[in-house]
């Protein structure tokens, strides 16, 4: 038997081996790793999980802003990771993601941050492939189109809510607000049902607070990948009891609503014995997502989801669907009322084109308004609704990044907030709210021209320019685009323009007398725009003319 001693010798020999190994490892990936040649953090280069644990958990969200920092300083290529490179070359963007492009997923990264296997989290092309096809139908623009008028019911009943704050003592928590607006429409597309949030006193449920509570966790699954994939591999009712997490709470109770409906779809079949397929038009009550991915399709290679398959793709819808959309609504309106003028042509804009009771308000009408959609399409660039990292694997045949080619299995990454805040494509006011610079007075006209000279209320005399689409990165682009894109412009056009057509809005000014933006509306990437400042408030009043 071996002594206390010997013991000793051998735990420091294994401790001096893997000191070597550490130093042996660190010395190839600072100086003969094929990612050597590009400038970043030396601790980024030698260590992936400490660099991201100092800054997205240490420093709560904050990576996004220092790779900003080294973008900056460093030029539009920066390691980040030994295997990665961050990009902030729009150009290089386009080409990632132009039709054909064989990038795929990076599913060391998706597998931990969303359930593996899902819509969005799924890395294998041809399983995205059969995922969305089957999906799409239930958010193709002429699904949205049939959903609009369900929409515009949900903005007339949280609006009646506002009608409750009409009044100067009582400010809305419009944060809050719109996260129920948003939670509702996307639960009753998803679940059949809305959760009912608008019509809880403070806009809160159990299901806003669990899906929070997860958002709060941030990064974690990330600086701690080994725990998270114990956690996944656990079953859910061990991984309840040994590492409670707010997302197990939020797909119990998802998991209850799914086995009700289906339930109550089973009773209905059996009673109608009616063989409509599931295609049919969207009515209440009805979950075409639920309905579609529970029916074999043999022609698109579509097998039925088992019960947890079903839930985790509810839950990833219903969390894409809803901080997204509220974030970009949130951050819209703010700036909307930040700038007198974008604030006062709207209103000229929309009450040219609608009544003052909104009842005319639909979204066919409403997205033909220039100056609304400008509105909109700024707010999403602004915003930038998922603003970190989107990692994308080198393909095979591997990739040309200016005159060096990148081996296969490279990781490239882009971030939509520094994308969308290039001033290469923005102009040097990126950083600045401005929806003219979505416009155009005449086809000669600069897409970065000065807002000066264009009209201030005639919505006839100038039109949208679309020629900065492609470089907006809020929805992705090519096969990964979002899947909800059509669904959220639609949530943003009959939101703003029902409510600004309505109401006399103004920010609520806290006591403090303390409304400065980087104050107010402080936010940090937790996978989604996560705002950790105090937030504003509203006061409403309905409009007379």
């Amino acid at each position: 038997m071996a002594s206390l001693k010997d013991l000793s010798y051998i735990f420091t020999a294994l401790v001096v081996l893997y000191c070597i190994f550490w130093i042996l490892r660190a010395c190839y990936r600072l100086f003969f790793h094929p990612l050597s040649r590009y400038p970043g953090s030396p601790l980024a280069a030698i260590s992936k999980p400490w660099y991201e644990w100092y800054w997205n958990f240490y420093h709560k969200g904050h990576l996004i802003f220092e790779i900003q920092r080294l973008h900056d300083r460093l030029g539009p290529v920066v390691r980040i990771a030994p295997n990665e490179l961050h990009i902030s070359d729009p150009d290089v963007y386009l080409e990632m993601t132009k039709v054909g492009s064989q990038f795929t997923k990076d599913p060391s990264f998706y597998s931990l941050i969303l359930f593996p296997g899902t819509s969005v989290a799924e890395s294998d092309p041809h399983k995205h492939r059969i995922r969305r096809q089957v999906l799409s139908p239930a958010f193709s623009p002429s699904r949205v189109q049939e959903l609009s008028s369900d929409v515009k019911e949900k903005v007339d009943e949280l609006l009646q809510r506002f009608n409750q704050f009409a009044d100067p003592t009582k400010p809305i928590n419009i944060s809050a607000a719109l996260k129920a607006f948003t939670m509702d429409v996307v639960s009753s597309i998803v679940l059949g049902n809305p959760l009912g949030c608008i019509n809880e006193p403070d806009f809160r449920n159990r299901f806003m607070e669990d899906l929070e509570a997860t958002c709060d966790m941030g990064w974690t699954p990330t600086t701690f990948p080994n725990l998270t994939k114990f956690s996944l591999a656990l079953p859910d009712w061990l991984s309840e009891r040994l590492l409670p997490i707010p997302i197990m709470d939020f797909k119990r109770r998802c998991t209850v609503l799914i086995d009700e409906y289906l339930n109550s779809r089973q009773s209905t079949t059996a009673k109608s014995c009616s063989d409509a397929p599931p295609s049919t038009p969207a009515t209440k009550n009805t979950s075409i997502v639920l309905d579609m991915l529970t029916t074999p399709n043999p022609s698109r290679s579509h097998t039925p989801l088992n019960r947890d398959e079903l839930t985790e793709e509810a839950i990833i819808l219903l969390s894409a669907g809803n901080d997204t959309t509220a974030n970009t609504l949130i951050s819209g309106i703010y700036q909307i009322l930040r700038n007198p003028d974008v604030h006062e042509r709207l209103v000229d804009e929309l009450s040219s084109a609608f009544s003052l009771d909104g009842t005319d308000i639909t979204y066919e009408r409403a997205r033909r308004l220039p100056y609304l959609t400008a509105v909109i399409k700024e707010s999403l660039r602004y915003s930038s609704p998922f603003p970190g990292r989107s990692p994308r694997r080198v393909p095979k045949s591997g990739f040309s990044l200016y005159d060096h080619v990148l081996p296969p299995g490279t990781i490239l990454v882009t971030s939509t907030h520094i994308l969308n805040r290039h001033p290469g494509t923005w102009g040097p006011d990126a950083n600045s709210f401005r929806p003219s610079r979505w416009l155009s007075p005449d086809p000669s006209s600069s897409p970065a021209s000065s807002s000066s000279s264009l009209p201030s209320n005639s919505s006839s005399s100038y039109a949208l320019n679309t020629r900065l689409d492609a470089h907006m990165a809020s929805f992705y682009r090519g096969t990964r685009q979002c899947l909800g894109k059509e669904l959220a412009l639609c949530e943003a056009y009959l939101l703003l323009a029902t409510l600004f057509r309505r109401f006399e809005l103004a920010i609520d000014v806290p006591a403090d007398g303390v409304e400065d933006e980087e104050d107010v509306m402080r936010w940090v990437d937790l996978l989604f725009t996560f705002y950790t400042g105090p937030g504003f408030q509203l006061r409403a009043r309905g409009r007379s003319v």
